[in-house]
């Protein structure tokens, strides 16, 4: 058996999703790979015959990732194909090009070109549903003829050289500067090849349902400070009239739908655990919200990996019920509600579902089972099938190591332990340990695979992790660390250590690790400050200093206050009791520090203050500090930094855990 090496990840095949056609006889996949040449992912859609299981890639262009089905027999993608388009985008033009392909094969049609950038569409008639990006600071260039647009264009260019900010946030993760930027609703008709913008002047559209001949939709409305509060509307496509049936006042708001006549959504209006909360069930009627039934876990999946690529949804509807994937203390359940609340669970199964497509009695879904890699699997409502083996054989060439599960108890709260043995692993040879702390804190490990993890395990690390006080899976109670992190979290991953280190003899105390990233980024910042006992630490995109963060992050601003539950001007010694940055003058661990430049989450400011408080004190430390990367560079960054971050952790860990 060959080990699971630095760059496995690279050979893997991602899945992302599975959408049935009409008809339920064939399903698109797209499916995402590395492209080392060129240093970045490629995707194509992949059909699928769902009687006899056959599935062949169907395009070849390398970016098809967003579609739709026309038919039953035509698939409408967007694509980047036609030059003479990408040079319009290039100068400064926003258009998306739109193609169609036959399933049985032969080469895409060009359909039409929408001068607008398109990140969702749905088909309803001859129209198309959308969601564009809108950019208030730059000329609305898709109105204008050619003499305008020159003229537009060279006084837009003296803009570019540098950023006005009067909103907040003013950047975002992932998406760089949003000052001004908004997502629209836009309806196009394939007919008249018109478009039209619906929704109102800068409001943002979070989400949207199809429901006959009118599209719900949720909305966030502000010019000045961007608020928790949703609100929720309904277009007809026949008149085009907007009706308000959730004004933007006290509810957040993650899925609407009809059943038997009446609006059900699930929201939360934060009252008992702040922004953070899982949603409940409410309906609506003549403007005035009911609640429907209470419901304590999460409608996420949030099982953490490093190599999962996700599209599709994680919940839908038919006549009858609401379904949704839920977070269960270590596993992805499929649940579905009634129009009363009532629920019950369809699929319960270790491992992650990552979305899911309803097709009339059944259900086709990307999930990790069995230390696997994501495939595509189907539910019948008897048997779970597995319908895809894009990489059975590679994993049957490596050394997958298991994951040994265990409870145990702290000061009378149970916790779930996990173990991965070293790769040919001797009992009566000692080895070092490595402790990871996953991000969020609400989310969770599991029994899935994890690159990273299994790398260390093949270069004969244990491998060791838990979901302490704060993590998802068991409830709003659990999941509630406000105001106290780097208490009792702190306490639970010790308590684990000290577990593990007593079922397991063969590690060596002296030579433990520990790493994390996000939040577990914080938990190392943390753990480095308040104990000696780890040899060295691996902190990723991590957080020091809450009084800095809240004022400088894209989410920094309300979601940091409300879970340290203190801001810096009427309660900033509790902020500074939190961060540890405090405690940096006790720290006598080497760290190795791991930040992105763009990373607009946990921004680099808190990795640089950590990291020169360490060298200010004396400490053994190094930061890595990747250009044009983000908060997900472990998950999606630039192959070659991907590798590169792997790199750096690992020859931390073996100069100061194995020399």
């Amino acid at each position: 058996m060959k080990h699971i090496g630095i760059n496995d990840f690279l050979f893997y095949h991602y899945p992302t999703a599975i959408v049935t056609s009409p008809d339920g006889k064939h399903g698109i996949i797209p499916v995402v790979n590395v492209n080392e040449k060129d240093n970045c992912y490629d995707s194509c859609l992949w059909i699928m015959d769902t009687e006899t299981g056959e599935y062949k890639k169907l395009t070849n262009g390398r970016k098809e990732r967003n579609f739709i089905w026309v038919d039953n027999e035509t698939v409408m993608f967007t694509s980047n194909r036609d030059k003479a388009y990408a040079d319009k985008v290039k100068s400064g033009e926003d258009w998306t090009c739109f193609y169609t392909i036959n399933i049985a094969g032969g080469e895409a049609q060009f359909a039409f070109a929408i001068p607008r950038s398109v990140s969702k569409f749905k088909k309803v008639g001859d129209k198309l549903v959308m969601v564009v990006k809108y950019d208030y600071n730059k000329p609305d260039f898709a109105n204008m003829n050619d003499e305008e647009k020159k003229a537009a264009k060279k006084a837009w260019e003296d803009e570019k050289d540098y950023e006005v900010f009067d909103e907040l946030p003013f950047w975002a993760n992932g998406q760089g500067i949003v000052n001004k930027k908004r997502a629209r609703l836009c309806i196009y008709d394939m007919t008249t090849g018109t478009n039209e913008i619906v929704s109102e002047d800068y409001e943002n559209i979070e989400n949207y349902w199809i429901e006959g001949n009118k599209v719900l939709y949720v909305g966030n409305l502000y010019t000045d400070k961007k608020g928790l509060y949703q609100g929720l509307k309904s277009y007809s496509l026949a008149d085009g009239t907007t009706e308000v049936l959730v004004e933007q006042k006290d509810m957040k708001i993650e899925y609407a739908c009809i059943l038997n006549g009446k609006v059900i959504f699930f929201g939360s209006d934060m009252k008992l655990y702040g922004c953070n909360e899982n949603c409940k069930l409410y309906t609506v009627e003549n403007g005035e919200v009911k609640f429907l039934a209470d419901y304590d876990d999460s409608v996420h999946n949030t099982v953490g990996s490093d190599v999962k690529f996700s599209d599709g949804g994680d919940k839908a509807h038919d006549d009858k019920y609401i379904y949704t994937l839920s977070t269960t203390r270590k596993n992805t359940v499929l649940r579905r509600f009634d129009e009363n609340g009532n629920f019950e669970t369809l699929i319960d199964r270790q491992g992650s579902i990552n979305n899911f497509c309803l097709c009339g009695d059944k259900f086709y879904y990307a999930a990790m089972r069995d230390l696997g890699l994501s495939e595509i699997y189907s539910f019948d409502g008897k048997e779970e099938k597995k319908l895809t083996f894009f990489n059975d054989e590679l994993l049957a060439e490596r050394n997958v190591c298991p994951i040994e599960e265990f409870t145990f108890t702290y000061k009378g709260c149970e916790l779930d332990g996990y173990v991965m043995k070293p790769a040919n692993y001797d009992p009566n040879k000692t080895y070092p340990g490595l402790l990871t702390i996953h991000g969020g804190p609400r989310v969770i490990f599991g029994s899935v695979y994890f690159h990273e993890m299994q790398f260390f395990a093949n270069e004969g690390y244990f491998v060791f992790y838990t979901n302490p006080l704060g993590s998802d899976g068991r409830g709003n109670a659990f999941a509630d660390l406000s105001g106290r992190h780097g208490s009792v979290d702190f306490d639970h991953v010790m308590a684990l250590t000290d577990e593990v280190l007593k079922m397991y003899p063969q590690i060596d105390e002296k030579r433990l690790g520990v790493m994390g990233g996000s939040y577990g980024g914080y938990m190392t910042n943390w753990i480095i400050g308040n104990t000696t006992r780890f040899a060295a630490a691996a902190s990723q995109r991590s957080i020091s200093n809450w009084v800095s963060k809240c004022m400088t992050t894209d989410i920094g601003y309300y979601f940091n206050m409300d879970q340290i539950k203190a801001d810096p001007w009427n309660s900033p010694d509790k902020m500074w009791t939190h961060s540890p940055l405090k405690y940096a003058n006790m720290a006598k661990t080497p760290t190795l520090f791991i930040q992105s430049d763009e990373d607009y989450r946990c921004w680099m400011g808190d990795a640089i203050q950590m990291f020169s408080a360490l060298k200010f004190f004396g400490v053994e430390t190094r930061m890595c500090l990747f250009h044009g990367e983000n908060h997900e560079l472990s998950r999606s960054g630039k192959p070659t930094h991907r590798l590169r971050r792997l790199k750096e952790m690992y020859d931390w860990f073996e100069k100061y855990l194995k020399a």
